[in-house]
């Protein structure tokens, strides 16, 4: 069974991390002040606005911040500032024992998918949302769908697109960055895919790393037992289908050719300039039909 930690009410106190890439000051605090203004209260990990070189902080210093949020015993959530890189060098090293004591919603995504999957393995969901230096470039309507879902309010997602593999799937969402995906095979936060739907998004990538992470899925028997995969944005692409003969959904629906599972496409969650919340290890239903595609949430467990 995965839990929901407990929603959030006015007053209660949001901690901010960086635990992987260095930040921008300005814009972590301009997310902090949304935060505030929604009626939370939010608190800095001590390392937060340091930097060694790339990274937000040195590796026990990010671990450190980490760990003090998680065994933190008043928060009721973590906000990662950023991601970039960094959070798979301190991960295997956390202690979750105060937390399954005490759980917290943890929200972001990009590296911080690996961070979402050790929270499911401890038993909890997260939100795969925006980092909080990224939550002042969305708009009203994508920041209201991590504010509402804090308080126990979830969005569900809807889906357009001419490119689509008919189905419907029960399950629980899990995945998040197909770079992360693929980096964790073999580790002690690989996760079991089978009878999930998983979703998927990825920025800055040539088509043909793309072709390669998803021929590792398929390779490794990540993909043999889906229910259902979820496309999200794919942005900021460095080749195009005239230089490698496929699009990224031609690259998806090739791999997935052998395999009964729904493919659904163009879902607002990745890097693009709409970040759609999804709460990582929820039940939902996932229907694919004629070019329409929906996630619709339910059964949430509460600690």
């Amino acid at each position: 069974m995965i839990y929901n930690p407990s929603f959030l009410n006015k007053n209660d106190l949001i901690l901010v991390i960086s635990p992987s890439g260095v930040v921008d000051k300005e814009m972590v605090l301009n997310g902090a002040v949304i935060l505030e203004e929604a009626g939370f209260r939010v608190e800095f990990a001590p390392n937060t606005f340091k930097d060694h070189f790339k990274f937000g902080a040195k590796h026990e210093e990010r671990l450190a911040d980490l760990q003090f949020t998680l065994d933190h015993p008043k928060a009721k959530a973590i906000y990662c500032a950023r991601g970039g890189f960094g959070i798979t060098h301190i991960i295997d090293s956390l202690d979750w024992t105060q937390f399954r004591q005490n759980p917290k919603w943890i929200i972001g995504f990009s590296d911080i998918t690996a961070l979402l999957h050790a929270t499911y393995q401890n038993g909890f969901t997260s939100l795969h949302a925006s980092v909080l230096q990224g939550l002042p470039k969305l708009s009203k309507k994508y920041q209201k769908q991590i504010l509402n879902a804090l308080s126990g309010e979830v969005s569900n997602l809807k889906a357009e697109s001419s490119f689509h593999k008919a189905g419907t799937a029960k399950g629980q969402l899990i995945g998040g960055n197909l770079s992360l995906l693929v980096h964790q095979i073999g580790s002690p936060t690989e996760l079991d895919y089978s009878g999930k739907i998983l979703f998927i998004e990825e920025v800055a990538e040539p088509l043909y790393h793309i072709d390669r992470m998803m021929l590792q899925l398929k390779r490794a028997g990540k993909l043999k037992n889906l229910a259902g995969l979820a496309v999200g944005q794919f942005t900021n692409i460095s080749e195009d289908k005239s230089i490698y003969g496929q699009s990224v959904e031609e690259i998806i629906l090739y791999h997935c050719r052998d395999f009964d599972f729904p493919v659904g496409f163009n879902f607002h969650f990745g890097h693009g300039e709409e970040n759609a919340l999804i709460v990582h290890g929820a039940e939902a239903v996932f229907q694919v039909e004629k070019g329409k595609t929906t996630i619709e949430f339910f059964e949430f467990h509460q600690t």
